[in-house]
């Protein structure tokens, strides 16, 4: 399948920033624009070699030679550590099958360069010819690479390559067996891979230790809470990557009290603190010492414990000339053997032992740290796990409680502004529809963010609003109504939610501000007909008067009370409809006038 446009908005964005800059120049600019696009696609090869060969942007930029006259062949790079020569052919064109005719000319270079004939090449290979040479001669093993953004490879394509690589009359034995195929998923994978928390391995001692095997692998006793300081000192947040939490500050009540045991009977802390337990891809025991049992653990994770050790990091840093060589806490190691769902069962299970929220288990959610690595692209630091903040404001930090209160603005489903009201908590409840609803697999990060600016112009704008007014119900249509107006405009924003661009502040300003006030007009003339009876507040938290109240708004700032549609939609009742008036609702939704111009 092709890249959507949200996964090529962030793979291109990726390429600009890490890659582009680092490319040869080109030989023979067209002009800005189509250098830009043709930069992109040089750089499409370079992150291919990147990823298969983990080496930086920089170096895998300098590989490129695509440019006019490159005989189709756009990168070229010998990995030394495996003696392999890569050669790359990129692609990036959406909706289209990498083509025979593209293949071909690949071919052709490739024949052109194992055979060191170098003539009719461009300046990019003729600079290299003497290192292209050394790897031809030297490589064991060659590897030919097409990435693509596409459809795929064509049948034809396929054959001409494969035929290249089965053909025994060039003389070289040493090609691939098949050719690399560096498609979509793979591309978005690598996208993913670049922004996840780097891999923790270490050394640990533990004392007075005792190991079971039988059913997995499991290691209990004492370390040293210094040595724990040390690996959080060093690795940071990795080292709770699989944990619900990250560190919630030091002003809770249980981090106040661990500092105060450190300050003054450090001595005592195993028997004050309930431990830690630790997660490990791998353990393998090393050599045993008086001094304890020396584990090395592959990819460990603090899954319980965060609290403990982060406090203690915090404790030493305030007072770096306190000992603390007397603290020690109870650790579990546990071998995960790469068993992701057996991850996911212990790290709540020992969490459940503690105060915690249900929320909280969101952490667990693959959807939640997939967003988290596609807004690291974009710039913006999505917080999805409980973790204390510097209190300073950062328009780049978007916390989960945000993310799910936009998303449910901008859903089609009526019910969503009422749960806003009434029962926000349950928007994070890992299991339940709402959240399945706001998180879904679809869920790109330019939907996430844009929904958060929208949702953040919106409440300023409310809380404006309401201070304009004295007192009185439409002051509190105003306070209560950011939820209910924001459903009925959100409908307006649709084509740049669904976009690959990201909303930009001053252009949503001025594009809003008139549909804004004439969607709060229309709220405010819906809530006023009915407060006869109720006040803003309970009408707009009880379902049965805010769907009308949602109906009605958009009906007239949609401009369709005209529409011959609407009464039939209106009278049209489906009890399997898993939401009131859902086809009225997505009819409205269709018909809203969109707003562009904003990104």
């Amino acid at each position: 399948m092709s890249l959507n446009d949200a996964q090529r908005g962030l793979l291109e964005t990726v390429l600009r920033a890490d890659f582009v800059a680092h490319l040869p120049t080109l030989l023979q600019p067209k002009g800005h624009q189509q250098d830009e696009v043709k930069n992109l696609s040089r750089a499409l090869a370079a992150f291919a070699v990147s990823a298969l060969c983990d080496v930086s942007p920089k170096e895998a930029a300098e590989s490129v030679v695509d440019d006019y006259d490159d005989f189709g062949v756009d990168a070229i790079y010998y990995h030394a550590p495996s003696e392999t020569l890569y050669l790359v052919q990129g692609k990036l064109k959406s909706g289209a099958m990498f083509s025979q005719e593209e293949a071909n000319a690949f071919v052709q270079g490739i024949r052109k360069l194992i055979a060191q004939d170098f003539a009719g090449f461009n300046n990019h290979v003729l600079t290299r010819h003497i290192a292209i040479e050394d790897a031809i001669e030297n490589c064991s093993r060659i590897e030919v690479v097409v990435v693509h953004v596409g459809a795929g490879l064509s049948h034809h394509a396929n054959v001409a390559l494969q035929q290249l690589l089965d053909d025994p009359s060039h003389g070289e034995e040493r090609f691939a067996p098949t050719v690399i195929s560096f498609e979509s998923a793979k591309i978005v994978g690598q996208l993913q891979q670049r922004q996840a928390y780097p891999r923790v391995d270490a050394n640990i001692i533990l004392q007075a230790s005792g190991c079971r095997s039988d059913i997995r692998k499991t290691y209990i006793g004492f370390i040293a809470v210094s040595d724990l300081v040390k690996l959080h000192q060093m690795h940071g947040k990795a080292l709770y990557a699989k944990n619900i939490r990250q560190h919630l500050g030091l002003n809770t009540d249980a981090n106040i009290a661990i500092q105060s045991t450190l300050a003054t009977t450090p001595d005592q802390f195993e028997h004050l603190n309930n431990g830690v337990a630790i997660l490990a891809d791998k353990i393998d025991p090393k050599d045993s010492r008086k001094a304890g049992k020396r584990l090395r653990l592959t990819g460990m994770s603090i899954i319980n414990g965060a609290q403990t050790v982060a406090s203690s990091a915090a404790f030493v840093a305030a007072n770096p000339s306190a000992s603390i060589s007397a603290a020690f806490v109870h650790a579990t190691v546990i071998q995960a053997d790469h068993d992701a769902e057996f991850s996911k069962r212990v790290t709540k299970a020992r969490n459940l032992q503690n105060p915690v929220s249900a929320q909280n288990f969101a952490a667990l959610d693959d959807q939640q740290e997939r967003l988290r690595r596609e807004l690291a692209v974009l710039g913006y630091h999505y917080v999805y796990k409980p973790e204390g903040v510097d209190g300073t404001a950062d328009p780049k930090r978007i916390r989960i409680e945000e993310a799910a209160q936009a998303l449910a603005i901008i859903q089609p489903d009526p019910r969503f502004p009422v749960y806003l009201k009434k029962e926000p908590g349950q928007l994070l409840l890992v299991d339940s529809a709402p959240y399945k609803a706001l998180f879904a697999i679809e869920l790109t990060a330019y939907r996430l963010v844009n929904a958060v600016l929208f949702s953040r112009y919106l409440h300023g704008r409310m809380v404006r609003e309401a201070a304009a007014k004295g007192a009185g119900y439409e002051k509190l249509t105003y306070k209560h109504g950011s939820f209910a107006l924001g459903f009925v405009l959100a409908k307006r924003l649709e084509r740049v939610l669904s976009g690959a661009a990201i909303i930009n502040q001053a252009k949503l300003n001025a594009q809003f501000s008139v549909p804004f006030d004439e969607a709060r007009q229309c709220l405010w003339d819906e809530v006023s007909r009915r407060t006869s009876y109720k006040g803003p507040l309970a009408l707009l938290r009880t379902l049965g008067d805010a769907v009308p109240i949602l109906r009605d708004a958009m009906i007239t700032h949609y401009g369709l009370a005209a529409d011959p549609a609407i009464a039939p939609l209106q009278a049209k009742m489906v009890p399997t409809d898993p939401y009131p008036q859902k086809a009225l609702f997505d009819y409205l939704s269709a018909k809203a006038p969109q707003i562009g111009n904003i990104t």
